[in-house]
């Protein structure tokens, strides 16, 4: 809030030329981007190590789950984000215990690794919440889907 301020003062017409949503949007990819990153850096370094993935009984489909599960957390992170500054923003406590709560089960579910059922479904299903709310909170409605896919101008 003090950066916005001081960004009000800066501008011309005295308004902060960041809008919270835009921050919020920007900061959870950024997040998701970078841990995507260190994720998938991680899985090429084993794949370059000595050895080969699925030989003594390890899984055939680490690879292609590796990448779904990176997929998950950059697409959860920006989610995450939107609803962390929004929670920030309207003070929920509830919100905020939700987004961390909903952190530490996803990093909990990835414990169940090499069983990947148990976890990159439970982690798909709470992407696709988490996904919802974010798409709520951001002022997002059903009614403007149908008008987005109908093609109409106004």
């Amino acid at each position: 809030r003090k950066a916005d301020e001081g960004l009000a003062t800066l501008s011309k017409d005295g308004r902060s030329p960041l809008s919270l949503r835009r921050v919020a949007y920007v900061s959870g990819l950024s997040f998701g981007i970078i841990s995507g990153l260190f994720s998938i850096t991680n899985i090429l370094a084993d794949s370059a190590g000595p050895g080969t993935v699925g030989i003594h009984g390890d899984s055939p489909y680490f690879f292609i789950t590796s990448a779904f599960l990176t997929m998950a957390l950059v697409l959860l992170h920006t989610f995450w984000g939107i609803i962390f500054f929004d929670a920030c923003e309207r003070r929920r406590a509830g919100g905020l215990g939700l987004v961390v709560g909903s952190h530490l089960l996803t990093s909990g579910l990835t414990f169940l690794n090499p069983w990947y059922e148990a976890s990159l479904g439970p982690i798909f299903i709470l992407t696709l919440c988490t996904g919802l709310w974010a798409f709520s909170t951001a002022g997002g409605s059903f009614h403007n889907v149908l008008k987005c896919l109908s093609c109409k101008g106004e």
